[in-house]
């Protein structure tokens, strides 16, 4: 039996709960799983302002749910490396098989089958353990993608966080929540009719934003994927904003679960750099001054700085023009400093921080 969030609205009576329902306020259950919804319940419910609920679906919509699941070869095309010889910070089979992991995962999910929750921390553990290994990062480039966005999104965001996590010294005891909570904070999107709907900060549809956080934090709690309250909250306050202004609950600065803050920055760089949508088509540079723009409004400026000490002040991809007219492309910063990043300029690797002679003075964007 598949489970399908609803609108209260479309609920017709006798549909059956296909979980407990819980109490917003005191987490107390209201409804137990299998209850037949009829108006009286409807209008008890609308009165404690709950508007989605669970439900059983089974025969044609189950099918339709299964064939929803949106997941082809698109997925696992092998993309083109950025340069020759450049190994990416997260090799492209490893890459692959973990977007097939959280795949057949979240499918099982959608269709109420139980999770393997050691296959997700073993995997998750292998991507920090490797992440830690690396003194540098040539971070993968999330190419545009019509198909599959939520699954890519959600591993691309992980990634990231895990990036900046490191950078802020974490230890891998809390690398490895925030890669969960990264993972799945965008989980309830795909129990919504519009699973392609992206959001990077805005909060022009609060009732979109908060219908998906909500979902996602009931159904990871519900089916126990995830039982550390600080990950279910990070995964229910990625829309917070540093100065106050997110949902759901308006808090400010580090009132926002830590967590949160750090994959709210992941989530809005991949959100603006990897989806398909012409209004967020920006180059890494242009996301990267986006974010910058929104330090101390939408996020916290201490978390960003570390973010941008992954990336660099031209991130990985960014193409750049030298002083003596060639063309080059970012491939990770020198480490001597965020404006003086390793090259590939002719199939060249070229550190300027060792060639005084050569330096960037515009970006091609």
């Amino acid at each position: 039996m598949a489970i399908e969030w609803k609108p209260l609205e479309d609920i017709k009576d006798g549909a059956v709960l296909a979980e407990d329902l819980y109490d917003g306020a005191s987490f107390k259950v209201l409804l137990s799983k299998g209850t037949r919804i009829n108006k009286e319940i409807i209008d008890t419910l609308k009165k404690r302002e709950i508007l989605w609920i669970p439900v059983e679906v089974k025969g044609e919509n189950f099918e339709k749910i299964r064939n929803s699941i949106d997941f082809d070869q698109e997925l696992l095309k092998v993309e083109e490396p950025i340069a020759p010889g450049i190994r990416l910070s997260v090799p492209d089979e490893i890459y692959r098989g973990f977007i097939t992991s959280f795949k057949d995962l979240s499918e099982q999910l959608k269709l109420g089958e139980r999770i393997d929750k050691g296959l997700v921390e073993h995997t998750l553990g292998a991507v920090v353990d490797d992440l830690i290994s690396q003194k540098e990062y040539v971070v993968n480039l999330f190419k545009k993608h019509v198909s599959g966005f939520l699954y890519k999104h959600g591993i691309n965001t992980a990634i990231l966080s895990v990036m900046a996590g490191i950078t802020l010294s974490m230890s891998r005891y809390h690398l490895i929540p925030l890669a969960k909570a990264a993972l799945f904070h965008d989980i309830g999107l795909m129990f919504l009719s519009d699973p392609e709907y992206v959001d990077i900060g805005g909060t022009s549809n609060r009732e979109k934003i908060l219908q998906h956080t909500t979902i996602g934090y009931k159904i990871l709690s519900t089916y126990g994927i995830i039982e550390q309250r600080e990950i279910l909250d990070a995964v229910l306050e990625h829309h917070e904003k540093y100065n106050g202004t997110g949902i759901p609950f308006e808090k400010k600065g580090k009132d926002i679960n830590f967590y949160a803050r750090i994959l709210q920055i992941a989530d809005a760089y991949d959100s603006l750099t990897s989806t398909s949508s012409e209004a967020l088509k920006l180059t890494p540079y242009q996301a990267l001054k986006w974010l910058l723009v929104r330090a101390g409004k939408d996020y916290d400026p201490y978390v960003l700085n570390a973010f941008i000490k992954v990336l660099g002040m031209y991130p990985t991809g960014t193409r750049v023009k030298l002083n003596d007219g060639r063309i080059g492309t970012v491939i990770r910063t020198s480490g001597a400093g965020l404006l003086i990043p390793v090259i590939m300029v002719d199939d060249t690797l070229m550190d300027l921080s060792k060639d005084k002679s050569v330096w960037i003075v515009s970006v091609i964007e």
